[in-house]
């Protein structure tokens, strides 16, 4: 009998374990797992019109990953163009910042410069004159740029048909002058996120969903600046954004906790 009462013993535990398992299988269904940019985020679904010839192997890749995909939808890591075609790979934020300044004609140049100023993504600072007409960029602009990067890619974009989103941002400041609002330094938010990120999901925040929540709580503490609503505290804030970052995992995980005080009795 007491060799009975311990097979039945393991074989709930290992029923337990197997919907642990499921559990965290369900958790990362429609998500990349490799490495680089791009990877183990979960991208909403968009309606897309076509995926260049060239890429159509690795957007297989992506919808094979997800149960959820049905035609002219893609929730894959691949970018969308503002054509809604799945038009090219995530951005690299650093490499590619200048690139795209650089790409663009100087009143296009002026105008998003001029509007990222006033979204608040220069911070207390403004675009130098010599990056209007693409002679010289300072760093204040290449990070400017990066952060627009990184943006895009949260959103399974490229950064121009994310332009009209940023016009619906509330202005914090005029360009030339006034006060900024302020937001918290991202080195502060990165404390929060990466403490939040092991709690709700048991692991580290890739450099590019850390630099996406950074940038998400900024945003709202500008927009709730301009709207003259208080902003959620950091704690807070940081809480929601690892909760979007990856809600069925971190559910898994929650489960996954549940299940290891019921078996062990306390």
């Amino acid at each position: 009998m007491a060799g009975e009462g311990t097979n039945n013993t393991a074989t709930d535990q290992t029923a337990t374990d197997q919907a642990f398992q499921n559990a965290l299988v369900q958790a990362t269904a429609g998500t990349q797992t490799g490495t680089g940019l791009g990877q183990n985020f979960p991208y909403p679904s968009r309606k897309i019109k076509g995926i260049k010839p060239e890429l159509q192997s690795l957007a297989l890749a992506d919808t094979k990953r997800t149960s959820f995909y049905a035609p002219q939808t893609y929730g894959g890591h691949l970018l969308v163009d503002e054509n809604n075609i799945v038009a090219r790979t995530p951005y690299d934020p650093y490499k590619e910042r200048r690139i795209e300044l650089t790409a663009l004609n100087q009143t296009d140049r002026t105008e998003l410069l001029n509007l990222l100023a006033s979204r608040g993504f220069y911070g207390n600072s403004k675009p130098s004159r010599t990056a209007y007409t693409g002679e010289r960029f300072e760093e204040k602009d290449l990070q400017a740029m990066e952060d627009l990067l990184y943006y895009a890619n949260s959103r399974g974009a490229t950064w121009k048909p994310l332009y009209a989103e940023l016009k619906t941002m509330p202005q914090v400041a005029p360009v030339g002058g006034g006060s900024n609002v302020r937001v918290t330094s991202p080195e502060d938010l990165g404390v929060y996120l990466r403490e939040e990120s092991f709690r709700q999901l048991g692991r580290n925040l890739t450099k590019q969903e850390l630099q996406a929540a950074i940038l998400g709580i900024q945003n709202q503490q500008r927009q709730r600046a301009g709207s003259k609503q208080d902003a959620p505290s950091i704690a807070t804030a940081a809480q929601m954004q690892v909760g979007q970052i990856d809600p069925d995992r971190a559910s898994a995980m929650k489960l996954g906790r549940a299940l290891q005080l019921m078996f062990s009795g306390q």
